[in-house]
């Protein structure tokens, strides 16, 4: 199966966040597609690849997150396709006057400039998952496992040999080894999380797709370093909310751990870059959601 990583170019910088083209004679799949502002760089890519957008006739989306799925309604609409996510998620589909008000919230006025346009997909262009299906479309059988953690509406895609891993699967950007968990309000739950890198570990996948962003081979070391983040965060986290710390704190922290991770010397940006795919102040304010809502025994 062939696979094209089509980079979106978020806020005008490379490598940060992609989504994946499958191409097909039957109709051609897209997973995940990016925020409405990105949705011209997405289009522009497929036409670069020898396609034409108007013959992608499948979305399947990880998660609706606004930087994997906020074009997810205007893709229904302009290009008539079926879009898949998971029961948790597919109210803000249908109804995304929630979910939009939520973001503008934490973004104000940078939301339009970020995500762009927002529409809700049409329900009789979605098809509502749980976790456990197998989708034949296209000619094409893709394995739809339920994987929260980073989400509650998360779900990784298995084929052939490959796992569309979305965000449970970590950011982890070309030329490096390091490997984050994003940690943004308001699901983050750890133990899920690390059940579900279980889940994807046991497929024996040889390939590993993420959204933040690329196709890694070493899955292995990939899942361990993943595993070492979170525990990480975990720890660095507990640590400052028990010693009266909040999210400025967690996030300096966060921002020392990565810049110890990546290894700048080939490609200055790096360090930016893991930034704009999981921002700090962002994963800070998940983090201390997963205390005080899930295990506030801990901060006893």
């Amino acid at each position: 199966m062939k696979v094209h990583a089509v980079d979106l170019e978020l806020m005008g910088t490379p490598g940060v966040v992609g989504a994946y083209f499958i191409p097909s004679e039957t109709g051609h799949v897209l997973v995940d597609c990016g925020p409405g502002a990105t949705l011209e760089k997405l289009y522009a890519g497929i036409k670069k690849l020898g396609f034409e957008p108007s013959d992608v006739k499948h979305l399947l989306l990880t998660h609706i997150h606004l930087d994997h799925a906020g074009a997810a309604g205007r893709l229904a609409r302009e290009l008539g396709l079926q879009v898949y996510v998971h029961k948790n998620g597919a109210g803000h589909l249908l109804r995304p006057e929630r979910l939009i008000e939520s973001a503008t919230r934490i973004y104000g006025s940078m939301m339009d400039v970020l995500w762009g346009q927002f529409e809700a997909v049409p329900e009789n262009q979605l098809t509502v998952l749980e976790g456990g299906e197998t989708l034949n479309i296209s000619g094409l059988e893709f394995r739809a496992f339920y994987t929260p953690g980073h989400a509650i509406h998360h779900l990784a895609y298995f084929i052939d040999d490959a796992i569309f891993s979305g965000d449970v699967g970590g950011v982890r950007l070309q030329g490096s080894s390091h490997v984050v968990a994003p940690t943004p309000a308001p699901d983050i739950d750890l133990e899920a999380w690390r059940e579900s890198i279980n889940t994807l570990r046991e497929l024996n996948a040889k390939r590993i797709l993420v959204s933040h962003y690329g196709e890694f081979g070493d899955l292995e070391a990939h899942w361990k370093n993943l595993e070492k983040n979170i525990n990480d965060l975990e720890q660095l986290s507990l640590e400052v909310m028990r010693g009266g710390g909040g999210r400025e704190e967690i996030a300096k922290r966060i921002e020392i751990l990565s810049g110890q991770e990546i290894s700048t010397a080939s490609d200055s940006t790096m360090n930016t870059r893991y930034q704009l795919a999981t921002p700090y102040l962002m994963a800070a304010d998940g983090l201390i959601r997963y205390w005080t809502r899930k295990r506030p025994e801990a901060l006893l």
